[in-house]
């Protein structure tokens, strides 16, 4: 096993260098430090090509393979201004960022975040985003808990957003043990991470509002939340121009967390799979209108509704918290959105948060044109290369979440 690690590591080296010139040729105008994107996107084309050659010779799935050799990712480094600690939150993994208080302030009660994080469903892991959280905690003054769910596709939906909520609920019940205040508690996630965090978000406000204290806010780093339309102007633009998340991969995971049945990959890119849905009322939940005023108003069909049952949860808020109705966006807590230009996600989470205005949430949608997906996340996986507009998205996060939670 070490020989064929040795060897795939340096494969992925002499490859990662090979595309680097691709990479760099194909790179959005705009984009933010385009030096630095093009050695990211060379290491990303370079063990997605691996980890597809490695998932069609049939020995497995890619995220196995990169356990595997050992890709490690950057740990939090030793600070004495934060206690981090594992634990269990009602069966559920968790990692707890617990910063000092500041000095002369004595027994008063703190602020909570939960954390998700990103990776598709299927990747990622507390470990990766030690450095992340851990920066959350330290700015924001907040104890953080960072989730660590059961991923896809062993484990699908709903398994991963249950794990959360269960996560949440125990911290909301729980958080006294911590000096916590459970009325100053909020949930965030990035990409996938968000999709959960809106999840959770809408099954507290919806089914839980006399189990628990309501959640302060909710914090959505560009989300991933809805697999209803796959031909959004950014997922179009996302099938040839992209950093890191090319829009085959972003349905890819998608299909991975619903039923794990890889062939339904083209049939969701064409929209195939919503064909009969694309004038029904889910429909007006994606609406261009949304994302262009100018663009009429779509109006809702009386459609029958009847997908096959290993899809039918296309239109389960929890799995895709654009589906969800009008009246359930209502209560939610006051939400602050990340999109990024050349992201594919990029249309979601403009699409939610001008829903959510007008079901009267307090809204702040934070765009960032020339930031590609993960730019924040990424950025503090390798501390010692980073972007500068993924220091502002994280400080401007952190301000977001101090003032508001």
């Amino acid at each position: 096993m070490m020989g064929a690690c040795k060897a795939v590591t340096l494969l992925s080296a002499v490859t990662a260098a090979a595309l680097a010139v691709y990479a760099y040729s194909s790179l959005p105008p705009d984009v933010t430090e385009p030096g630095k994107v093009v050695m990211f996107k060379a290491v990303f084309l370079t063990f997605s090509l691996i980890g597809s050659t490695y998932e069609k010779m049939g020995f497995g799935e890619r995220a196995d393979l990169f356990r595997k050799i050992g890709i490690k990712p950057a740990f939090l480094e030793s600070d004495s201004n934060l206690e981090v600690t594992d634990s269990s939150f009602s069966g559920v993994q968790v990692r707890i960022y617990k910063p000092q208080l500041q000095k002369g302030v004595i027994g008063s009660k703190r602020t909570g975040l939960v954390f998700f994080h990103g990776g598709g469903w299927v990747l990622g892991s507390v470990h990766a985003y030690d450095l992340l959280v851990g920066r959350l905690a330290l700015g924001t003054g907040a104890v953080v808990v960072s989730v660590e769910y059961r991923l896809a596709p062993k484990h699908k939906f709903p398994i991963p957003f249950e794990d959360c909520l269960t996560a949440t609920q125990h911290f909301l019940q729980h958080a006294s043990e911590y000096g916590v205040d459970p009325t100053r508690i909020g949930v965030a996630g990035d990409s996938s991470g968000g999709n959960l965090a809106a999840a959770v978000a809408l099954r507290l406000n919806k089914d839980d509002k006399k189990k628990f204290p309501p959640l302060k806010l909710q914090a959505l780093i560009y989300p991933a939340l809805q697999a209803l339309d796959f031909q959004t102007p950014s997922y179009v633009s996302g099938h040839s121009l992209y950093v890191n998340l090319p829009a085959k991969l972003m349905i890819g995971f998608w299909v991975k967390y619903l039923n794990n049945n890889m062939s339904l990959v083209e049939t969701f890119a064409n929209n195939e799979h919503t064909a009969a849905l694309m004038k029904s009322h889910f429909a007006s939940y994606v609406d261009r209108h949304f994302l262009d005023d100018s663009v009429p108003r779509l109006v809702p069909e009386d459609v029958r509704i009847d997908l096959p049952d290993d899809m039918k949860d296309l239109l389960n808020p929890y799995y895709s918290p654009l589906m969800a109705e009008d009246a359930d966006l209502s209560g939610l807590p006051n939400t602050y959105v990340t999109v990024c230009g050349t992201d594919v996600l990029r249309d979601d989470g403009i699409m939610y948060a001008k829903r959510l205005e007008m079901a009267g949430v307090q809204v702040r949608l934070a765009r960032y044109p020339s930031a590609f997906h993960g730019v924040m996340s990424m950025n503090l996986a390798l501390k010692h290369f980073e972007f500068e507009l993924g220091k502002q998205m994280l400080q401007d996060l952190v301000t977001y979440i101090r003032e508001l939670l």
